[in-house]
């Protein structure tokens, strides 16, 4: 997955369709073996396979507007750099505060993220489709802050605590671009204009990966 991830990011607004072959461990979002390349190739370029679109998030900090924002398919995760320890960042939705959170990070994902970092933190599994973006808090220190779903349409803000513990904090885009933030510094997270449109094979839902990948479902 971590290829077809890179893959997403690089094709960016252009929005080619993009077939994942997994060559690794799980795969979750690489649904297409080498041994079923051949075939699958096939029914693609036979009009066979479909094409479905996921939503990207854009992440941008606070007072940068030349640069392009950072784009994630999975997830953009606010985080310790080194040391795994507690630090305070609050959390805003279309500029309303919502919560502070005192924990190890937290994860800003998108419907197709929900089965990556997001569901190892305990949150919840989503259908792609659905249009929403995922809040979930790693390891709070508190009994009452679980996982929110919140509107795709909304403007996320996350902002870190100006003290001595928000030092070394981080944002990691998709697990593999990490960037350093300064204390008391804020990122706005939203749905991308564009999206990673991914070819599926016949017969292929989100449910029979879940399946055959996870193990869901079965007693």
């Amino acid at each position: 997955d971590g290829t077809l991830l890179s893959t997403a990011r690089a094709v960016g607004v252009r929005e080619t369709p993009i077939l994942g072959v997994n060559l690794g461990r799980l795969g979750f979002l690489t649904e297409t073996t080498c041994a079923e390349l051949d075939a699958v190739l096939d029914a693609v370029f036979a009009g066979r396979a479909a094409i479905v679109a996921r939503r990207l998030l854009a992440a941008r900090r606070d007072g940068e507007t030349n640069d392009p924002p950072l784009a994630a398919l999975n997830d953009v995760t606010f985080s310790k750099k080194d040391l795994a320890r507690l630090f305070s960042l609050s959390l805003f939705v279309d500029g309303e505060w919502v919560a502070d959170y005192r924990a190890d990070g937290l994860i800003l994902a998108t419907p197709t993220g929900s089965t990556a970092y997001n569901l190892a933190a305990g949150g919840p599994i989503v259908v792609p489709e659905v249009d929403c973006l995922l809040a979930t808090p790693i390891c709070p220190h508190s009994l009452s802050q679980r996982p929110l779903i919140l509107p795709g349409s909304a403007r996320l803000t996350v902002s870190i605590a100006d003290d001595d513990a928000a030092n070394d904090v981080q944002i990691t885009v998709d697990g593999q671009v990490g960037i350093a933030l300064e204390r008391g510094e804020k990122v706005h997270v939203e749905r991308a204009r564009h999206c990673v449109r991914l070819i599926r094979p016949a017969g292929r839902t989100f449910f029979t990966t879940l399946r055959d990948k996870l193990g869901w479902g079965h007693p």
